[in-house]
């Protein structure tokens, strides 16, 4: 099994180069793996990491959009752990949640706390597993409109879906009432208590009501 290590910080070069001494079939890129071109890999891809947890959330939508990888196991802050696994009417709950939801099933391994570190950081830590969907839950199109629906009903996570809709799409406020009402939901409700499924029924039938 070919290993790809990716580190910006060059100063670590000896001592990754006597690790690569003992480990062959391992290659290390000097470069940000934000900026990095995954495409250039013909196989599926599988990703283990300690996350900079200033990063975490643009490496995860980088992990979700590259469609070869299809699982990763990950270290990252423990908050932001509780916020991925976040399920409805928690104050945890929020997009993040429910989009990486929608494109993997998602599972905590374990927890690491910090005194299992040197220096000893400030949080605690946790690692997590996601394994991306084999099927897509929509299509293209209405994948798009999900994740808009989505980022822009946690926009003002106090505010109702009403309110945050009528802000970003500019569709009237009671043609949005009429809308949820029609599709089993309450005019005052909130993002927060939304699950991904009513997300994705609420999708579905956008276009149509």
């Amino acid at each position: 099994m070919d290993v790809v290590a990716y580190e910006i910080d060059e100063s670590l070069k000896p001592i990754l180069n006597e690790i690569q001494r003992n480990f062959p079939n391992l290659t290390v890129k000097y470069e940000d793996f934000l900026e990095a071109d995954l495409s250039i890999y013909e196989n599926d891809l599988h990703v283990v990491a300690n996350v900079p947890y200033y990063i975490t959330t643009p490496i995860l939508f980088k992990l979700l959009e590259t469609k070869k990888i299809l699982t990763a196991s990950l270290m990252i802050q423990k908050e932001v752990c509780d916020r991925l696994l976040a399920t409805p009417n928690n104050k945890e709950y929020n997009a993040l949640s429910i989009i990486l939801q929608y494109h993997a099933v998602v599972s905590k391994m374990m927890d690491v706390k910090r005194h299992m570190f040197y220096p000893v950081p400030n949080v605690d830590s946790a690692v997590i597993r996601i394994v991306k969907r084999n099927h897509p839950l929509l299509d293209e199109q209405q994948e798009v409109l999900f994740l808009s629906l989505v980022k822009e009903a946690f926009r003002q996570k106090r505010k109702t879906l009403v309110n945050n809709w009528f802000e970003a799409f500019s569709v009237p406020k009671e043609k949005l009432i009429q809308f949820l009402e029609t599709n089993g939901y309450s005019k005052d409700v909130r993002a927060e208590a939304l699950t991904k499924e009513d997300f994705i029924k609420l999708t579905k039938v956008w276009n149509h009501d």
